[in-house]
Parts: C-alpha cells; sequence; structure tokens
C-alpha cells in the first residue's frame, strides 16, 4: 500500500502540524461581544472580494469563526490539498484573500504550479483533529514550493528538507525503490512568504518553521534585494515550535480591528509595529481568555504516532534519526520566540 509521506504526517510530525504551543493565558472574566449575524455566502470562485464579512473569535486555540470563507479547492497558482479534509479550509476573509493573492503573484512571476495549502479551519472554528490551534480562521498550514530530482517544478507533498534544502518524497514508507529525490524551491517559497508580509490588509503574525529553512529563505531574500522592511519583519516573526516544521510553514494572522471589537484574542507576540497600527486607530488589544478543556483537538505524539507507522525502511529511519539534529534547539536568541 503506498503511503505518500503527506499522508502519513499525522503518524510522523503531527506535532508540526498541530502548530506552536499556546502560552496558557491568565484567567479571564471578560464578557465577549454577542456575535455578528452571519453574512450572505461567500463567493465559489478562485476570487475573494473583501466585501463578504467574517469574525474570528476568542483565541487561536479556544475559539469559533463566523461567516467563514472557504478558500478555493484551486485558483490561480493555488490548490487546497485534496488530500485533506475539504471542512478544514475556512478562514476570514482577509487570510483567504491573502492566500489567494499571494498564491497569484508566484504564479504570475515565476509560474511552475500551484502552491498546496493545507488545514486552516472548519466553517464555525473550534476544535480541528491533530491540531492545538487553527480554531478561528487565522491559522494556515502550507507546502513548501518543490522541485523534483530533474529541477524542474513539482507539486508539493509533505516532505521535510535538511539544512541543504534536500528532502525526500518517501512514497511507501517500506519500500526504497519509489523514493523521489527533492529540492526546497527557495525563490518562489520565498515570494510566497514575502507576498503575505507585505499584506497591509491580511496583519501576518507569525511565521512558525523550521530554523535551518529560516536561514535558508532569509539568505535568499538578502542576497537578492529584497525590502529590507520585508527581511526585518521576516526575521522578526519567524519561529521554530517545539517540534520542528520542516515539511511545512504555519502561519497565524492577527484580528483584524473589527474583530477585535467583537471580540477576537490575539496570542502573543504583539510586535511594535502593531502596537502602533492599533493605537493609530483606537484600537485596544484584548488579552487571552483562558482555554475550556472542551477546546482541545485531540492530538498524537510523536512515539506514539512512530509506533503507529509500522515497518520503515533503513533509508526513512535515518532521515528521522537526521531530524533530531535539528530540532533540540527551537529559536535561538530571538526575543519574539518562546
Amino acid at each position: 500500500m503506498k503511503f505518500r509521506i503527506l499522508a502519513s504526517a499525522v503518524l510522523l510530525s503531527v506535532a508540526a502540524l498541530s502548530g506552536c504551543r499556546e502560552t496558557r493565558p491568565p484567567p479571564n472574566t471578560r464578557a465577549e461581544t454577542s456575535s455578528p449575524e452571519p453574512p450572505i455566502a461567500p463567493p465559489s470562485t478562485g476570487t475573494v472580494e473583501r466585501a463578504f464579512s467574517s469574525t474570528s473569535l476568542r483565541n487561536p486555540n479556544d475559539g469559533s469563526l463566523v461567516g467563514g470563507v472557504p478558500l478555493p479547492l484551486s485558483a490561480p497558482g493555488l490548490q487546497f490539498n485534496p488530500k485533506r479534509d475539504p471542512a478544514a479550509r475556512y478562514g476570514t476573509v482577509e487570510v483567504i484573500h491573502a492566500l489567494v493573492s499571494a498564491g497569484q503573484t508566484v504564479d504570475r512571476e515565476f509560474g511552475g504550479g500551484p502552491v498546496t495549502i493545507n488545514d486552516l479551519s472548519h466553517e464555525k472554528g473550534g476544535p480541528i483533529p491533530h491540531h492545538g490551534s487553527h480554531q478561528n480562521g487565522r491559522d494556515v498550514d502550507v507546502f513548501f514550493y518543490q522541485l523534483g530530482p530533474d529541477g524542474v517544478p513539482i507539486e508539493s507533498v509533505g516532505a521535510f528538507f535538511d539544512p541543504s534544502g534536500v528532502g525526500v518524497d518517501f512514497r511507501d514508507l517500506g519500500d526504497p525503490s519509489d523514493d523521489v529525490l527533492l529540492r526546497l524551491d527557495v525563490p518562489r517559497t520565498w515570494r510566497f512568504v514575502q507576498a503575505l508580509i507585505e499584506d497591509g490588509a491580511a496583519n501576518l503574525q507569525s511565521i512558525y518553521v523550521a530554523e535551518h529553512l529560516r536561514s535558508l529563505l532569509l539568505d535568499y531574500a538578502r542576497k537578492h534585494g529584497a525590502p529590507e522592511s520585508t527581511v526585518a519583519r521576516f526575521t522578526e516573526m519567524t519561529c521554530q515550535p517545539e517540534y520542528p516544521h520542516d515539511d511545512h510553514f504555519h502561519f497565524r494572522f492577527y484580528c483584524s480591528a473589527d474583530d477585535i471589537e467583537a471580540g477576537c484574542r490575539d496570542s502573543a507576540p504583539l510586535y511594535p509595529w502593531r502596537k502602533k497600527a492599533l493605537a493609530e486607530i483606537g484600537v485596544q488589544p484584548l488579552p487571552l481568555l483562558s482555554t475550556r478543556e472542551r477546546a482541545r483537538a485531540k492530538t498524537v505524539g510523536h512515539e506514539e504516532a512512530r509506533r503507529a507507522a509500522g515497518p520503515l525502511d533503513p533509508e526513512v529511519e535515518r532521515w528521522l534519526n537526521r531530524r533530531k539534529e535539528w530540532r533540540d534547539e527551537p529559536h535561538p536568541g530571538r526575543k519574539y520566540c518562546r
């Protein structure tokens, strides 16, 4: 039986797909503002108009979503992973617009096939299996752009990459004969990230990614004249969580100003430029609420997942052992990483 590494991500790297662990907030008894009326149905085309309304409520790890907008299953430069549950492709208007726009930007400038988007949130938010967050439409997992063994863009899978940018699509985890050598497509991957950072309406907050892949992207951006302000923000907002996101990005977006007024709450960090932007429009960010037990989704630990994967060919074992080399120091010395 064939097991593409994407299908086995829940088995071999569930901790990575679960996003960064949330800091436990202090108890808070602030009452939430009542939710607005649901908006009219969102568009089903490949574009997302800003006229549609959505509201993200509470915390990323204990929240809900009103008027969730579905990511298109496919659009120019973008696809929702056909192996994921399409019920988990909902986000806020701002997030969906940012993803679609970033995919279009890369497609227009580079071509080479679509970016693959994994889970966002359920239509109404709430707990989502195998994720510690993704509950209110502001978290999304995205595969890296990838090159095949011939150096040509290939459809992305959940392969993890080493510090040189080399990875393997193992396919059948017990059979080395069908392994496909991959390389991280750094130019297209950086351009997608750059587009998200520069989308002022989206308000990207955090990028969770393995430290060594962060270094590859940062080196490329500096060598190829990326805007200094964009590079500076990338250096501040990129962190590696406890288990390395070496097979995908986890992006988190801030609450919109309207959503804050409705009860949306941001996790840390709150960067100086974010504080300034909110102060200029007279909006006060809200503290996180205590996480309710009912909000905790079922997740699987790394060792449990490893046992469930069954026999692995020696090359898979070698890669999993190598993976330990880049997970010991998740965020060395950066003040916005915990």
